[in-house]
């Protein structure tokens, strides 16, 4: 599945959803992702709700006030945002007072009496006590991790429709809805060393997720095959130091990621059926994460020194050098990837081939 074809399948999956879980969700409009024939194909056309003549008249915030309700809404957003390991982009982009005249288009059932509005519509508030809808407009783009675990929502552009009131405490949120998802998030001018190496974003993200991990789980020996030779404690390590890239550990010690598709996507040039099972796995339960005892100094080193893991390439195998001054000694490792490329699978990635010990 490519990335445009996934992003319309995410996008059919949450146009009935709710952003804020208050209200009746619009149908999908006509901006779906760019570049997907099924969207061109399946999109219903947009439609018009009618709406009483006269419409009531929309306060208009000030620039203070809007600042001021811009901020409520970042925060709203920023609660799912600052989950470790789950977006490479994530901003609000714009918000904007809609105009009258655009309400029909909206889709959204803005005649509707609503319990969560103590039984009133949302143009019965907008008279009284006052107020207006906004246009919300955010950019979010996943890493590989959370696109291979299949997110509920689809990233790029996205619009939401918000009822805000102004009330004797000043402005409030009461409502929203998601709108519709617009296109795919403007292309970061991509890293020099991605460039180099010849790597899709994704291929180059998951690489560095991966080496980091390997360094951080203290792997520092050879493996011609980590699934079977990789014992169960370093599994505990990989999963704990792996969990800056797969939404990060709950109270328990576990990633919200199953284990078994963290092996499968780390350790296999596999894009679907069974998780594997390693070797040093399959007759216990499955490893709590667990830091490995140099966790700490090892994080120390790299984040001082971003030239201590080197990468290289040569034909469809990426190589990627570790050099760590550890106070026990310097330790030096090899590591070498293979690549699934964008076309075989819903993202493409690297994958540890073997480790070397120089």
């Amino acid at each position: 599945m490519t990335r445009s074809l996934f992003r319309f399948a995410a996008l059919a999956l949450c146009a009935g959803l709710i952003f804020t879980g208050c209200a009746p969700a619009a149908p999908a409009s006509s901006g779906a992702p760019s570049g997907s024939a099924a969207a061109e194909s399946t999109t219903p056309e947009p439609t018009t709700i009618p709406l009483p003549d006269p419409l009531p008249e929309p306060l208009q915030p000030t620039e203070e006030e809007l600042a001021a309700i811009t901020d409520v809404l970042e925060t709203r957003f920023r609660a799912d945002w600052d989950r470790p390991g789950r977006y490479l982009t994530a901003r609000l982009d714009s918000v904007q007072v809609i105009p009258p005249k655009e309400w029909a288009d909206l889709q959204i059932p803005l005649t509707d009496n609503t319990p969560w509005l103590d039984g009133r519509s949302c143009l019965d508030c907008i008279t009284d006590p006052g107020g207006c809808l906004l246009m919300v407009r955010t950019t979010t783009e996943y890493t590989p991790e959370a696109i291979l675990c299949g997110p509920q929502y689809s990233d790029g552009t996205a619009d939401y429709v918000y009822l805000a009131l102004k009330e004797e405490a000043g402005w409030t949120i009461a409502d929203g809805w998601r709108y519709y998802m617009g296109g795919e998030p403007p292309e970061p001018s991509p890293d020099p060393a991605q460039v180099e190496l010849g790597l899709t974003r994704n291929q180059w993200v998951m690489l560095q997720h991966q080496t980091r991990a390997l360094a951080l789980s203290g792997i520092f020996r050879d493996l011609d095959d980590p699934l079977t030779e990789l014992t169960a404690e370093e599994w505990a390590n990989y999963l704990y130091a792996r969990s800056e890239g797969w939404f990060g550990l709950a109270e328990d010690g576990s990633t919200e990621a199953p284990a078994g598709t963290i092996f499968r996507a780390d350790f296999t040039d596999r894009i679907s059926g069974e998780d594997p099972t390693p070797a040093a796995l399959e007759n216990t339960e499955e490893p709590l994460p667990a830091p490995c005892a140099g966790c700490e100094e090892i994080k120390t080193l790299l984040d001082a020194d971003p030239n201590a893991i080197a990468y290289s390439r040569t034909g469809d195998v990426v190589t990627a050098t570790l050099t760590l001054p550890l106070e026990s000694g310097t330790v030096a490792m090899e590591y070498t990837f293979g690549l699934v490329p964008d076309d075989t699978g819903p993202v493409s990635r690297t994958w540890l081939q073997s480790a070397h010990r120089l």
